[in-house]
């Protein structure tokens, strides 16, 4: 009975510390970071308010390559939705409560794993001096059954490290993004080439990190069988969805491949397309890749044009030869 009794009086004391820590813990919190982009506010703005864009640069994007995402309604309104499930990044949803062009982009954030949890956040533009002010921020209010752990965790040093990296690759990106872009329709001939079929989330880290394994294997292939590469590398790109967060492309090499070659594993024998495309030069990093993208699309749009197969990307310098800034990625486009 003594032991029981003990038993009892220190469950009582526990009920007892957790409400005393309810009761003097934190009821609300606000983390905020905010840095100055040398951009027009047009650009800051669509970066942050089109969830197809964060896959460039979403800190906890990148922390969980394998996340799963959705989007819905990513026309920078009201209802626009972004949904994700991860093992590191939990499972959860996005949605755009309030937004004014240029001026603030609001979100309601709410994850239901690992812990039920709801928030406000979002982006605050501000034109100072030439330059766009943004501030991104994250509160709301702790339930009183959380306040006993929020004693012993520091929101502040969880999420600002994390907003300030994002941050900083939205202004690198932003800072970088070069909207005009020259087309030129060509007439282009098929290729023999030896690819690799891939699929990856729209993260510019895991997409990098899938060409470049694959790359590796077809050029080792091709050195034990003494092939050359007659053209620069290229990546065909067979599905892009927005809405699924995920690219299959097809990571190829350009080679005369010999009659009757035997190939195993992932390799592949192919043939490129042949005929009418435009074709346009994106400069910079991998990350602005879809600015020049719209672009085109646009550009086929407005000109009367009609897509006519999968789009391709030619890498004409070596990313550890050419500095970041000055990368030539030609982009063709099939059209009618």
């Amino acid at each position: 009975m003594k032991f029981l009794k003990g038993i009892g009086i220190f469950i009582v004391a526990l009920i007892a510390i957790y409400v005393v820590l309810g009761l003097v813990g934190p009821s609300e919190y606000r983390v905020a970071r905010s840095i100055k982009i040398d951009a027009p506010v047009e650009v800051v703005f669509d970066q942050t308010s089109k969830f197809s864009n964060w896959a460039a640069w979403s800190p906890w994007a990148a922390e969980d390559p394998e996340a799963k995402y959705t989007i819905e309604k990513d026309e920078q309104i009201v209802g626009a939705k972004m949904g994700w499930d991860g093992k590191i990044s939990g499972k959860g949803s996005m949605t755009i409560t309030e937004i004014v062009a240029n001026e603030k982009t609001i979100y309601a954030l709410s994850f239901v794993e690992p812990w039920v949890m709801s928030s406000v956040g979002g982006f605050i533009y501000t034109q100072e001096d030439g330059l766009v002010n943004v501030e991104w921020y994250d509160e709301g209010n702790i339930p009183f059954s959380q306040r006993p752990m929020m004693m012993f965790m520091d929101l502040e040093e969880m999420m600002g490290p994390m907003f300030e990296r994002g941050l900083e690759d939205i202004k690198k990106i932003a800072e970088n993004m070069k909207p005009a872009i020259e087309v030129s329709e060509e007439m282009v001939e098929s290729k023999s080439i030896l690819f690799i079929a891939e699929s990856s989330s729209l993260m510019p880290t895991e997409m990098s990190a899938k060409m470049g394994a694959a790359f590796g294997e077809i050029m080792a292939l091709m050195g034990v069988a003494q092939i050359e590469m007659t053209s620069a590398p290229m990546s065909i790109t067979r599905k892009f969805s927005l809405e699924e967060m995920v690219c299959d492309f097809d990571v190829a090499i350009v080679a005369e491949v010999p009659e009757g070659m035997e190939l195993s594993g992932r390799i592949e024998k192919g043939e490129t397309y042949a005929g009418k495309t435009l074709k346009t030069v994106h400069v910079g990093p991998f990350a602005n890749l879809m600015g020049t993208y719209e672009g085109l699309v646009a550009y086929i749009e407005e000109n009367g044009y009609e897509m006519n197969g999968d789009s391709w990307e030619v890498y004409i310098d070596d990313p550890a030869k050419v500095a970041e800034e000055e990368l030539r990625t030609e982009i063709y486009f099939p059209v009618k």
